[in-house]
Parts: C-alpha cells; sequence; structure tokens
C-alpha cells in the first residue's frame, strides 16, 4: 500500500522555520536588551535528546554537537538474550552517529546515520518560547526527514514483485511539538505530541480487528529528569502510539516504547546510560517498529556521548 503525500509540507514546514527563526531572533535581540536578567533559570535539560525522545533544548549559535548513540540487543533469553547473547552485548541492535549545529538563539539543524534500515535524517528545531519566571514553560518545534538508501531487495522485503517502486518511497517524515518546564532544582518534565509518516508501507492486516498498516502514526509522548545534584540525573521517556493495525495485534505484536536511564555531564560531554524497549535510536524507527516488551527481557543496554565544540 502506497500514498505519497507529505514531502512537500514537510520542506515547507522547514523552510517556514528557517524564515520565522531569523525573524524572531532580530525581534528577540530588541526584548533581550529590555528584559530583566532576573527572570532567566538555568536551563531544563543538559542534552537536545533525553532517551528517545528530543527536548527543547537548542545550540548556542556557532556550536556544534557531536554525539554516538549505541544500543544492544534484548537482555532477557526470552527474546534471543540471556547468556548466549551475554545479556545483549554480543549485538548491536543500532547504532547513530549524529551531528547538530546551532544557527540562531532559538534555531537549530542536524544530520544523522543509523544502522537500522541505513537510515539517514536531517532535522530542525525552532523553539517558540523559553521558560522564564515570568513565562511557566518552553515550547519547541521539531521537523525530521529521513531516507533509508536500502537495497530495493532488503527495503521491498516481503512486497509483491509487481509492486511499483519509486525513490520517494524510501522517505519518512517526523513533527512534533514539545512542550516543558523546569518546576524546582532537581524535577523537569516534558509532553510530546505530532505524527510520524512513511510514504511506503506493506499492506499488513491486523486480524483482531482487520485494520491495515497505517502511513501516519499519531503518538503522545512524555519524559523528565530528576537531578541528583548538579551533574547527574535519573532520566525517563515514554511513547504512547496511537495505531489500530498495532492494537492487540496477534499476529505482529507491538508495544509501546519506554525508556530510563542516567545522565551525567563531565566538562563538555553529557554521558547516559539506558535501558529501553526500543530497538531503535530514531524516532522514524522507534515509532512504527518496536516489538519487544519489558515483560518478556526485551529491554536493552544503551548508551549516549555527546559533546560540543565551537565551531
Amino acid at each position: 500500500m502506497k500514498r505519497k503525500y507529505g514531502s512537500l509540507f514537510i520542506t515547507l514546514s522547514l523552510l517556514l522555520i528557517s524564515f520565522v527563526a531569523k525573524s524572531q531572533d532580530d525581534l528577540l535581540k530588541l526584548v533581550d536588551t529590555a528584559q530583566n536578567k532576573s527572570t532567566q533559570i538555568p536551563p531544563t535539560w543538559k542534552d537536545c535528546k533525553l532517551i528517545n525522545t528530543e527536548t527543547t533544548k537548542i545550540l548556542d549559535p556557532g556550536v556544534m554537537q557531536f554525539a554516538i548513540l549505541h544500543r544492544f540487543g534484548n537482555v532477557g533469553g526470552a527474546d534471543n538474550g540471556g547468556f548466549h547473547t551475554f545479556y545483549g552485548f554480543d549485538i548491536a541492535s543500532d547504532i547513530q552517529f549524529a551531528f547538530q549545529f546551532g544557527i540562531t538563539k532559538n534555531f537549530m539543524v542536524g544530520i544523522s546515520r543509523s544502522k537500522q534500515q541505513e537510515l539517514i535524517d536531517v532535522d530542525a528545531k525552532y523553539k517558540l518560547i523559553t521558560q522564564t519566571t515570568n513565562t511557566p514553560v518552553s515550547l519547541a518545534l521539531y521537523e525530521d526527514v529521513g531516507v533509508s538508501p536500502e537495497l530495493n531487495s532488503t527495503f521491498y522485503s516481503g512486497a509483491d514483485s509487481t509492486t511499483p517502486r519509486s525513490i520517494s518511497d524510501k522517505f519518512s517524515y517526523f513533527s512534533e511539538f514539545i512542550l516543558d518546564r523546569r518546576f524546582n532544582n532537581h524535577i523537569s518534565l516534558e509532553l510530546l505530541g505530532g505524527f510520524q509518516h512513511r510514504n511506503y508501507v506493506l499492506a499488513s492486516v491486523n486480524p483482531d480487528n482487520n485494520a491495515t498498516d497505517e502511513n501516519n502514526i499519531p503518538f503522545v509522548a512524555a519524559g523528565g529528569r530528576f537531578m541528583l545534584n548538579k551533574h547527574s540525573s535519573i532520566v525517563f521517556d515514554y511513547y504512547y502510539i496511537m495505531s489500530q493495525y498495532r492494537m492487540n495485534n496477534s499476529s505482529n505484536h507491538y508495544y509501546n516504547p519506554i525508556s530510563i536511564g542516567y545522565e551525567v555531564e563531565t566538562g563538555g560531554h553529557v554521558f547516559e546510560i539506558n535501558f529501553s524497549n526500543a530497538a531503535f535510536l530514531d524516532e522514524n524507527n522507534i515509532i512504527p517498529y518496536t516489538q519487544d516488551s519489558w515483560l518478556n527481557g526485551g529491554f536493552k543496554l544503551g548508551f549516549t556521548i555527546s559533546r560540543v565544540f565551537n565551531i
């Protein structure tokens, strides 16, 4: 099943964000000049990403962040983990390298490459509202365009040989709003909502409700951080996927991604170790393809190392 739409909308959205970012930053310079600095609060997040969810953090202009993300295999033996894979350490479920660049005070862009589906992503984030003592929340818009350069024999695996094929099939899109608040020196929370779109999906059917796999998958998510001290925190995030095809599917089991981790800042580095039932590191794969359960031992050890540079 094919539905080729969404690419023009996302492209125009990215162009609009870029234009609005420049215009708004000119205005913010005037506002900041008059603003009392006592209204500023410490940064809500240490990194641009929590575990699997984005945050409202924006890199400063002229700053580049390089991140390495790694997720091992399942820990539990019921999901092909256990001692014979050394509890997942013998397996690399996904690996991602990411570069992100601060363009203006409230706008950043990035590019990444993931092992799964050989996915290449270009993303942009614009911060619409910044929390101060007079503004209770921060709000950001995040957009992502991904392309999978996999061989057709792999990408169209399971499809009928007569299915028309096009390079546009290999594009996917991810769009969301991120709302967050730092409540005090220990607790920060975020709420997210949006959708993930794939130009091409197999015409798979849920035998329990006859729903077919969707091109567009809406979701809501939540995440948070509890700071143990100035440099370390406990973090978590959770996605709730709204998909009839994925609901109680007895032939292909799907689960909502849930993750927990420990984050520590050391100089210019942020290091995080985490556990998640998502085998993937990119939202364009996390949303539609999470099929492991925590209760069955389908959680995986992962880590992230990020480093900022002035350029």
